[in-house]
């Protein structure tokens, strides 16, 4: 199934082209094409592919652009077609609406509505399975101070920096979520702005919550007030997660620490994997006994549950497979002891992957996100080596 927009463009204006390219190309997930003079009119012979967008502009000089439309959905049926002009005409609009194109934007064209315009189509073409969803991972901490949001935050980072991958990361502690003090964000809005306005929520209305990060993380944040975090139901996360994944290739949840409710359930039957972050501790261990046999209860399968230990020392007062004794399965990743780094970027903003990509923990991050993905080439690698490099 594919994973990327196929958007072509066949625009007869050179400086006009140029923008469009400019901007399109800024989108991840989008395999933008440029396509001579008339090509969309003479059909899949001459364009050698299907695209799911096809993006024209009016010429001026001439006057058979509802011949046009008409031809390129006769060429192109499950295309989706967009006319770029300077003509603000109404029954113009209109007419070529009729014709066949799904949007008509006047110049000059506001980024905002050509993105959001993009990823509606993308959102209908991943509800008929004809694009693939994204995937989704919730990361609980089995006790408070582990680390479970530090994780989350750089795990998405490291996601973001790549060049592909569209990425959203949602504070779901939402008593106390502090993402957006690790990405130095102050948010305008909130997941109270969605939830207060369910009815209202689509593709243009959640882009527009989010805050944009630099790292290319698209950021839901939990309500500022803590109190309000009793208005958000199961359905209002459910009503989120399905559109998001619509979106976005990866979607990041922060659920906090060792609590399970009816918005946490609903996360981790959505998630393809649920991450459970201790430590070697003994309480944490111990808990996190009690909270995966906890999340099985309610009927999330283990399979779909890993166990990642932060701040893994080799040597410690515990072994790993004294640890791993307790689990129903072997631990999935091991975290270094990265902390002087890690609070140094905790005090800055700053992700750590972005912060210093050659420290440990970054590293460590990066090896991480291609693990879950399948792309590390020792599939038995687990974040740490041992003494004669193999995985410990």
């Amino acid at each position: 199934m594919a994973t990327e927009l196929i958007l072509a463009i066949e625009i007869s204006q050179p400086n006009r082209a140029k923008a469009f390219l400019g901007l399109a190309k800024q989108l991840k997930g989008v395999n933008v094409l440029q396509w001579q003079s008339r090509t969309a009119e003479k059909g899949v012979s001459a364009a050698k592919t299907i695209p799911d967008i096809i993006l024209i502009d009016d010429i001026l000089e001439s006057d058979d652009l509802l011949s046009r439309v008409q031809a390129i959905k006769e060429n192109f049926p499950k295309t989706t077609l967009f006319v770029v002009s300077e003509n603000k005409d109404h029954q113009n609009i209109i007419s070529v609406m009729k014709a066949g194109a799904a949007e008509y934007l006047i110049e000059p064209v506001q980024e905002d509505l050509l993105y959001n315009a993009i990823e509606e189509v993308r959102a209908k073409l991943a509800s008929s399975g004809r694009l693939a969803q994204g995937r989704i991972y919730s990361f609980v901490s089995a006790k408070g101070g582990v680390g479970s949001t530090v994780l989350a935050v750089n795990t998405a980072a490291a996601l973001a920096m790549g060049k592909k991958s569209t990425v959203a990361l949602m504070d779901m502690s939402f008593q106390s979520g502090d993402a957006s003090v690790l990405l130095d964000i102050v948010p305008q809005n909130t997941i109270m702005n969605i939830c207060e306005n369910i009815h209202r929520l689509d593709v243009s209305f959640l882009r527009g919550v989010m805050s944009d990060h630099s790292t290319g993380i698209n950021f839901l944040p939990a309500p500022a007030n803590p109190e309000d975090s009793e208005d958000i139901t199961s359905e209002h996360v459910s009503s989120i997660l399905n559109l998001s994944k619509k979106l976005y290739d990866h979607l990041i949840l922060d659920c906090g620490s060792m609590h399970i409710n009816d918005c946490s359930l609903e996360a981790f039957k959505h998630s393809d994997k649920v991450f459970v972050v201790t430590d070697m501790s003994v309480p944490a261990i111990r808990n996190t006994v009690r909270l995966c046999k906890l999340i099985r209860k309610f009927g999330i399968s283990l399979e779909k549950i890993e166990i990642i230990v932060n701040r893994y020392i080799k040597g410690g007062a515990l072994s790993l497979g004294e640890i791993e004794k307790n689990f129903d399965k072997l631990v999935y990743w091991l975290i270094p002891n990265d902390f002087s780094e890690i609070v140094s970027s905790i005090n800055r903003g700053v992700p750590l992957v972005k912060l210093s990509r050659n420290a440990p923990f970054s590293k460590n991050m990066f090896e991480f996100v291609r693990k879950f993905q399948g792309a590390l080439d020792d599939p038995e690698f687990r974040g740490i080596r041992g003494t004669f490099g193999k995985s410990i």
